[in-house]
């Protein structure tokens, strides 16, 4: 895994990282919110804080609006902690064993342990909405890398 490391205590947005698209528990796609995760070494170097981001999916020559999670993933805590994304609009299939550079743009929530699954699938399409709305309220539009 590749990141790009800043020195400072606080790590300013926007913040990158690459890696290999990785097996998770599958849980975002039972949820229909596939993700891409990637490995989170969190003794390694210098990352933003753990929570809900928008930002940009670069897979190939194409780029996707994301909303990334990184962290422990409190509602099922189980396994590593990743680095999960799920790409708006993305149709092309597994990207298992893929290579991805995923950007940080913008915070959208801490991390937050949901009481249910239904709860948590309200938030994360409360959140795709919210990604949406603020990309289109900042001019971001993915495409051609």
């Amino acid at each position: 895994m590749e990141v790009h490391r800043r020195n400072e205590a606080f790590v300013p947005l926007p913040f990158t990282v690459a890696g290999t698209v990785i097996r998770g528990k599958q849980l975002g796609s039972r949820l229909g919110f596939p993700t891409a995760n990637i490995r989170y070494d969190m003794q390694r170097g210098s990352w933003p804080k753990d929570g809900v981001y928008a930002g940009l999916a670069c897979l190939g020559e194409q780029l996707y609006l994301c909303v990334l999670n990184q962290g422990k993933h409190p509602t099922s805590p189980e396994g590593q902690p990743t680095v999960e994304a799920h790409l708006l609009d993305y149709a092309g299939g597994e990207l298992y064993g893929r290579q991805i550079t995923l950007e940080y743009l913008h915070y959208l929530r801490p991390e937050t342990a949901f009481a249910s699954l239904d709860e948590l699938k309200n938030q994360l399409a409360q959140d795709l909405q919210n990604a949406r709305r603020w990309a289109q309220h900042s001019g971001i539009a993915p495409g051609k890398a």
